[in-house]
């Protein structure tokens, strides 16, 4: 039997945290209104987080053209045109109950601004 430090180090595939943004923002719309919350109020916390917010923009901003234009178009509407209800469903989740309008527009505008190139 290895001892521990004789191991081969472990490697683990994560998701990183433009590509997860990408995929909860095309996939909010097919889900029910709980997760709808629960899918938004994970966006908004990647893409304002010190250290996520900056790589996962940097990330959609690299991504394939149709990627961008797909995202940008559900950011507009989740972020922007539908700010009201995205609210509501963020602030069912406990977590989210303190987010404001501001918050979710000012996702909005990040992610339009890295997406919209």
């Amino acid at each position: 039997m290895l001892a521990a430090d004789e191991l081969p180090p472990l490697k683990v595939a994560v998701a990183e945290p433009g590509p997860i943004i990408a995929m909860k923002l095309q996939s909010i719309m097919n889900r029910g209104a709980a997760k709808e919350g629960t899918d938004l109020l994970d966006i908004v916390r990647l893409t304002l987080d010190r250290r996520c917010g900056p790589t996962s923009r940097e990330q959609l901003a690299a991504a394939d053209r149709l990627l961008r234009a797909d995202a940008l178009l559900h950011a507009r509407h989740w972020f922007d045109q539908a700010a009201d209800l995205s609210l509501k469903r963020v602030r069912a989740v406990p977590e989210g109950a303190s987010l404001e309008v501001d918050d979710l527009r000012l996702v909005g505008d990040l992610l339009i601004a890295a997406l919209d190139r």
